[in-house]
């Protein structure tokens, strides 16, 4: 076999394994992005029985959704709606709502887009406003709700910022481990070349699944709007760098609080203490929900 065939039978190979690389590449995170936006409607836990039963609603949302949520009354005036991550916020779910229930405040846990009717796309704190705005609007004509807060976890903690900014009813936001901005959530600049072309791929995957643009939603631009109402945000030490905990609070004006939980990571931070996670949330909402206490 001559030279030149031989070169040509390696830059054939060379440019099948790069095609090869590239289209696993693509395969993997259209999986990775397909399960995160599309993840299947979870059955919820119920919260311990000593908690009265919830009353079961379906919100009806700006782009004609009817989503499930649960709703605790309050007993005393104050209601908070909790956002949770992709599996949604009912029942056991984070973020944990047991403590304010036993303080008298009143819960409305917001379900999954994916379990909506018709069911939709998880969209990672984007569209996911609009569920908040329609639990403001449910709760805005409850005449046991004086008082509006929001909690939300995860992707429900940029939900909640996200929702506050435009929705001014909402007096007070506690937020456990969000990002600053979803793009740079998926795509991380900086990292290793080969894991960039995947996290790249994840932003337009994102984009085809959800229309979203996700550099568009950020929490950590959102944030100023929400002043002069409070904001609590939540980290686990473990995770506080990587999602950019002080930047956040640099972000948001007074009065702001950011709370580090020692040892703690992405989604540990209630189970690894629940008497101070209860205490430093409830004493927020207190302040700023409770007013003349």
């Amino acid at each position: 076999m001559s030279g030149r065939r031989l070169a040509r039978l390696g830059v054939f190979g060379l440019g099948a394994a790069v095609l090869l690389y590239l289209g696993a590449n693509l395969a993997l995170a259209g999986v990775f992005m397909l399960l995160l936006t599309h993840p299947g409607c979870p059955q919820p836990i119920p919260l311990d029985p000593e908690f009265p039963a919830p009353q079961i609603v379906r919100l009806h949302t700006p782009d004609n959704l009817d989503l499930p949520a649960w709703y605790y009354p309050p007993r005393n005036g104050a209601a908070v709606i909790a956002f949770g991550s992709m599996q949604g916020a009912l029942g056991e779910s984070l973020p944990p709502v047991g403590f304010l229930l036993h303080k008298g405040y009143g819960v409305l846990q917001l379900g999954s887009r994916a379990c909506a009717h018709p069911p939709a796309a998880v969209t990672l704190g984007a569209e996911e406003v609009l569920d908040g705005q329609a639990a403001v609007e449910f709760l805005a004509h409850r005449p046991e709700v004086q008082r509006i807060g929001a909690f939300g976890f995860s992707m429900g903690a940029a939900g909640a910022i996200r929702t506050a900014a435009s929705q001014p009813r909402i007096l007070a936001v506690a937020a456990e481990g969000g990002y600053p901005n979803l793009g740079e959530s998926l795509a991380r600049p900086g990292v290793q070349p080969a894991v960039t072309y995947f996290e790249l791929n994840l932003v337009w995957i994102y984009r085809l699944l959800c229309g979203c643009n996700p550099w568009q939603i950020s929490p950590i631009d959102d944030l100023p709007r929400l002043a002069p109402r409070a904001v609590l945000l939540i980290y686990g030490e473990q995770e506080a760098g990587l999602n950019r905990a002080q930047a956040l609070l640099q972000a948001a004006g007074e009065p702001k609080m950011l709370w580090i939980a020692p040892g703690g990571d992405h989604g540990t931070n209630y189970a690894q203490d629940p008497q101070t996670y209860a205490a430093q949330v409830g004493a927020f909402f207190d302040r700023y929900l409770l007013p003349g206490r």
